[in-house]
């Protein structure tokens, strides 16, 4: 039942970044239509500061399970969620290292993508199979 629970995570955490993936490439498309080829970029390296670090954590958190190996999933998601946030800082650090990036489109792209996880989730949790008889 371990390893199901586990392959469901994995499952979910696949299908959420997809559809995060799509979010950030509309965004970047948004912008590159609206501001110009530069914001586009920038829109798109926002996006990528969210989904690289997402991509990460998942690896990290759906690493290990079961009640044997409990203390490795602590230690996992653990450090998939340090990795996460320094991998986060890493990637922001670059951007505003880089002067022809556009802030307000990395921004505000980085934030939708990131918050697009719930809706996501929500939606995905609707329309998943009953398979419960």
């Amino acid at each position: 039942m371990a390893t199901s629970l586990t392959s469901e995570g994995r499952q979910l955490a696949r299908k959420v970044l997809f559809f995060q993936s799509i979010v950030a490439i509309v965004c970047s498309i948004l912008f590159a239509i609206l501001k110009g080829q530069n914001s586009g970029i920038s829109a798109f390296y926002g996006g990528i500061t969210c989904l690289l670090p997402a991509l990460v954590f998942a690896h990290y958190a759906f690493r290990y399970a079961g009640a044997r190996q409990n203390k490795l999933v602590v230690r996992s998601f653990n450090r998939g969620s340090k990795i996460k946030f320094f991998l986060t800082i890493i990637l922001f650090s670059l951007a505003f290292k880089w002067s022809e990036i556009e802030f307000l489109a990395l921004l505000v792209t980085y934030l939708i993508t990131t918050m697009a996880q719930w809706p996501i989730i929500s939606f995905l949790h609707r329309v998943k199979p009953v398979n419960d008889v």
